[in-house]
């Protein structure tokens, strides 16, 4: 998705390195999306091109919305929320991206 193909000095992409520090940070020690946003603005884990960094957090946000129409089709009360959650999720979304391009 996007053209994220920078190598790193590891070999890796940009986009790679990304999605480990996300799998690591969001999905392992429980890191919010928007503290894992801070610290990559921060460059604590080194220098990622902001145009790269959106292109990510739009993969993240498309998986977050395709899996909210998933949940949908699992049970009703799911499907009455869909909406909702995913006008949330864009909005959540849209400000992340905001303020990552003022910084």
């Amino acid at each position: 998705m996007g053209d994220n193909s920078h190598p790193t000095s590891e070999g890796r992409t940009t986009n790679e390195r990304l999605w480990e520090l996300y799998e690591q940070l969001c999905m392992v020690e429980m890191v919010g999306l928007d503290e894992f946003v801070r610290r990559l603005k921060s460059d604590e884990f080194g220098e990622f091109p902001t145009d790269d960094v959106i292109s990510f957090l739009r993969e993240i946000e498309a998986n977050m919305l395709q899996n909210i129409q998933v949940k949908t089709m699992e049970h009703q009360s799911y499907a009455e929320m869909a909406d909702q959650v995913s006008e949330e999720t864009q909005k959540m979304f849209d400000e992340l991206i905001e303020d990552l391009r003022r910084s």
